[in-house]
């Protein structure tokens, strides 16, 4: 008889196991689990910050890394009016022996601490200047927006008188012949040009013209690239048309066609057979425009066919560049080129080249430093006739950051462990809530 109340006390009227009985089955086991579960979770935890801390802090992609600067830009200080310490003389004596010309080409050079020397110390071939007309109509200021013009800031303070100057020390030994060409501004490569980039930011009308006339003491000096038409003997016309100079002067913006062509004769006297200022051409849309190779013999059809099968004719005898943004003809290559991407850029180099213009895009990506290093290297793998560049220490250097691929396929997978720690955590985390909702 105890024996059966103790049973019943045990149990529920409902024949289960009373509250002692349950209790003591679920809170013994449980904490028993808890205990020997919690351990081997920490356990887990520390592996994975082990783990973690490698990825991160020793196994970090390159691009994180710091770039070293070049020791040619940064140890040799420029005055602040944006000379060297000692004048030309010294530019042309210590810094234009080492420099080596490199197709680069610096973007918003008027941006940088010292315009024009910064970039002729990395060595680009091509500087870029945006100009507006003054208010007066009198001057060419340069800058990036209006809020930043000065009047002490002008195009022909800030590049064309130094350049003049440069290149009158370069040339000493006096005049020269119409089919001669001067010296250039590298000592290095005499023989290269550099472009002038004049991005026209104002009614072209206007601007162009009195570009043209700021150009006339180099012209006379024959330091410009140019187009022209001359007789060796009466009635005799040479066959060359472009003569090299030691400037080429390239104009792109707001400069339309019928401006550049000087259709009302405002900037040359007769563009046709005489002009030393070169546009800049659509790179885009260049396969479009110049589609004369397509002819049997484009070399001797006549005009009227050659502009029959063209659209707007881009020659190397008015165009200079064919540029292009990278971002809205290339796209993004965060994940790497695709082929379709690759053959895009071979495609645009190869017109480029057939009209005898060079290729070069603008609006590329520069951060990450991996991810624009890696723009860089593939751009010059395919040919890229010039680098448009804002870090001029970096493209200086040309020993760019490799493995842009690499470190995405790192991140990737970095960001995949982490998901998969979160998620594993989350689920521990929502077990061991249930197991003691139940006890």
């Amino acid at each position: 008889m105890q024996r059966h109340m103790a049973l019943h006390d045990r149990m529920g009227s409902d024949g289960h196991a009373g509250p002692h009985v349950r209790n003591s089955r679920c809170n013994i086991p449980h904490n028993v689990s808890c205990n020997l579960e919690l351990p081997v979770t920490g356990r887990r935890l520390t592996l994975s910050r082990i783990l973690l801390y490698f990825l991160v802090f020793v196994c970090k992609p390159l691009s994180a890394r710091a770039v070293l600067p070049h020791d040619f830009i940064s140890n040799n200080e420029i005055t602040t009016d944006g000379k060297p310490i000692d004048g030309i003389s010294r530019w042309l004596a210590d810094f234009t022996r080492s420099v080596v010309p490199r197709n680069c080409h610096s973007h918003n050079d008027y941006w940088r601490p010292y315009p024009l020397f910064s970039a002729l110390a990395a060595g680009c071939m091509s500087v870029e200047a945006d100009i507006w007309l003054s208010d007066n109509g009198l001057d060419l200021l340069v800058g990036h927006d209006r809020g930043s013009l000065s009047s002490e800031r002008t195009l022909q303070k800030m590049y064309l008188d130094p350049l003049l100057t440069i290149l009158e020390h370069q040339n000493r030994q006096g005049s020269f012949t119409p089919f001669e060409q001067a010296r250039g501004i590298f000592n290095t490569r005499p023989d290269m040009a550099l472009v002038l980039l004049i991005d026209v930011k104002t009614n072209p009308t206007d601007t162009w013209p009195l570009l043209v006339k700021q150009l006339d003491p180099l012209r006379k000096r024959q330091f410009l690239t140019r187009f022209e038409q001359m007789e060796t003997s009466p009635g005799v016309v040479t066959k060359q048309g472009i003569w090299p100079g030691p400037i080429t002067v390239v104009g792109t913006g707001l400069l339309d066609r019928a401006t550049f062509f000087d259709h009302n004769h405002r900037s040359y006297a007769d563009y046709e057979t005489y002009h030393d200022t070169f546009i800049d051409a659509p790179l885009s849309t260049l396969a479009q425009d110049n589609n004369f190779w397509r002819l049997p013999d484009p070399l001797s059809a006549p005009l009227s066919q050659l502009a029959s099968n063209s659209g707007q004719l881009w020659s190397a005898d008015d165009a200079y560049y064919a540029s292009a943004s990278f971002k809205t003809t290339i796209g993004s290559v965060r994940t790497g080129f695709t082929e379709e991407q690759r053959n895009k850029v071979r495609a645009h180099v190869q017109v480029a080249r057939q009209s005898g213009l060079r290729s070069r895009y603008w609006d590329i990506p520069d951060w990450p430093i991996g991810y624009r290093d890696y723009i860089w290297k593939i751009l010059i793998e395919e040919n890229v006739d010039m680098l448009n560049v804002d870090d001029l220490e970096s493209a200086a250097r040309w020993g760019w950051t490799q493995g842009y691929l690499r470190d995405v396929l790192w991140m990737s997978l970095v960001s995949t462990y982490l998901l998969s720690c979160t998620v594993f955590v989350l689920f521990l985390f929502r077990r061991l809530l249930k197991r003691q909702c139940r006890c």
